[in-house]
C-alpha cells in the first residue's frame, strides 16, 4: 500500500464519517460526555490517523520491519484498553488536561500503527492485513462490553455528573460501527494489492521465462 493509500482509502473514511454522523443524529436524545468523548476519539484514531499517516509515507519510502509493526499494535492495544479502563477514564474525566492527554496518546499512537501499516508493501502485506483484523477485534470487543455491560462501568465525569447506561451503550454502538469497518475495509484494500502484487510479480517472472526460452531457440 506504499503507493498512494489516500486515494483508496478517502471513500471508506468518508463513508465511517457518514455513519458516526448519522447515528450522532438518529439518538441525539440519548447523547452525553461519554458518547461525545467517543466521537472525537473514533474521528482521531480511524479518520485523522490514516489520513495523515498516507501524507505522511511521501517522506520516507522505508519499509516497516515485523517488529515495529508489532510495537506499534501492541502500543495502541495497551494505550486503548489502558485509558478505557476505569481508572484510566477518570483521570481523562478530571479536566481537559487529562483529556488532552489521552486523546494525544492514543492519536499518535493511531498514527505510528496507520505508518507502520501504510510501509508494508509487497510480499509482505500480509503482516499489516493480520495486523488490521486483530486491531479491529479488538476495538470490536471494547465496544461489546460498553454496549452489553448490565451496569455503568463508570463514575463521574469532569463536571461531576453520573455517565448514564444509555450514554455508555451509545458510546459502544458508536465504535462497534465504525472502527471495524474502517480496519476491515483497510484490509480488503491491502489484499487486493496484495493479490495484485502477486499476478504482477508471476506474469513478469512467466515474461522473463517466454524471452529466455526464445533466447534459447534463436541461439541455435
Amino acid at each position: 500500500m506504499q503507493a498512494y493509500p489516500l486515494k483508496s482509502f478517502a471513500f471508506m473514511e468518508l463513508a465511517a464519517l457518514a455513519v458516526l454522523v448519522l447515528l450522532g443524529f438518529c439518538y441525539v436524545e440519548n447523547a452525553g460526555v461519554f458518547s461525545r468523548h467517543m466521537i472525537i476519539h473514533i474521528a482521531l484514531m480511524t479518520v485523522a490517523a490514516p489520513v495523515l499517516a498516507s501524507l505522511l509515507l511521501k517522506l520516507s519510502s522505508k519499509s516497516a520491519s515485523v517488529s515495529t509493526l508489532f510495537a506499534a499494535v501492541t502500543l495502541q492495544a495497551a494505550l486503548l484498553f489502558a485509558w478505557h479502563s476505569p481508572l484510566g477514564i477518570g483521570l481523562a474525566m478530571k479536566g481537559h488536561a487529562g483529556t488532552l492527554l489521552m486523546q494525544a496518546t492514543l492519536f499518535f499512537s493511531a498514527l505510528w500503527f496507520w505508518l507502520t501499516v501504510f510501509n508494508q508493501t509487497g510480499e509482505h502485506l500480509w503482516r499489516a492485513v493480520i495486523a488490521l483484523l486483530l486491531t479491529g477485534k479488538l476495538f470490536c470487543l471494547m465496544a461489546v462490553l460498553l454496549i452489553f455491560a448490565p451496569r455503568v462501568l463508570y463514575s463521574m465525569t469532569a463536571i461531576n455528573m453520573p455517565i448514564e447506561l444509555a450514554d455508555q451503550q451509545l458510546a459502544g454502538l458508536l465504535m462497534v460501527t465504525v472502527c471495524p469497518i474502517t480496519y476491515v475495509l483497510a484490509a480488503v484494500v491491502l489484499i487486493s494489492r496484495w493479490f495484485q502484487t502477486l499476478s504482477d510479480t508471476q506474469s513478469n517472472v512467466t515474461s522473463t521465462a517466454v524471452a529466455a526460452e526464445n533466447s534459447s531457440w534463436q541461439s541455435r
